[in-house]
């Protein structure tokens, strides 16, 4: 999943029409076993919705919270408590949605600040990916509470950011797994000197 594929500049939404869209879905069938989409299964509804609107609102699939204490973007969701299941998911998964596209929102205008940075040498690049890098783990930070399940969030908006930055998908993926994999882990919210490292790895790399 690349950058280019969720930027909300790229895929307009309106989330007034959010719920109707989505219900549609909830109640559609899922084109194998024929049930009600929301019956069935998330990923179900997921591919419905990135039929729907495109890639960017299947891609919340695999970011949603277990537990309170996830460690992902989305969570706090609405338990049953009426008795009527796929009404009941109609807002749930909108919910989702709209938690999913506000964090891409999120994202985007934090890419569109770090970006403004003038750039006249390849060195001005590597500090401007280092720096830009720290903000963008601190936002995943926040948003996560560095819990279970940040790490593969901060993974992958950093590679976002270092996609708009010039790198290809594969390398900004590359490059943000090992970061991520070397400095930071589960349930620890990363200290100064662990920013720091990370911070180091991105400048000193080279394309």
């Amino acid at each position: 999943m690349t950058w280019k594929e969720v930027d909300p500049a790229a895929h307009p939404f309106d989330p007034r029409q959010a719920y109707e869209v989505v219900r549609d879905v909830v109640f559609s069938p899922d084109p194998e076993s024929g049930k009600p989409r929301g019956m069935w299964s998330t990923e179900s509804v997921a591919r419905g919705l990135g039929e729907r609107y495109g890639a960017w609102a299947f891609w919340w699939l695999g970011s949603l919270g277990r537990s309170v204490d996830s460690g992902t973007v989305i969570k706090d969701l609405e338990t049953n408590t009426d008795g009527d299941e796929l009404e009941f998911q109609a807002r749930r998964y909108t919910d989702i949605l709209l938690q999913w596209r506000s964090w891409l929102e999120q994202l985007a205008s934090l890419f569109v600040h770090l970006s403004q940075e003038r750039i006249r040498s390849e060195e001005d690049l590597r500090r401007m990916r280092a720096r830009g890098a720290a903000s963008v783990i601190s936002m995943v930070v926040e948003r996560t509470g560095a819990d279970e399940m940040w790490c593969g969030e901060c993974a992958r908006a950093l590679a976002w950011f270092l996609e708009i930055t010039g790198m290809t998908p594969d390398e900004a993926e590359e490059l943000a797994d090992s970061v991520v994999d070397a400095e930071f882990e589960s349930w620890v919210a990363p200290s100064s000197d662990a920013l720091s490292r990370a911070g180091s790895i991105i400048r000193n790399h080279k394309s």
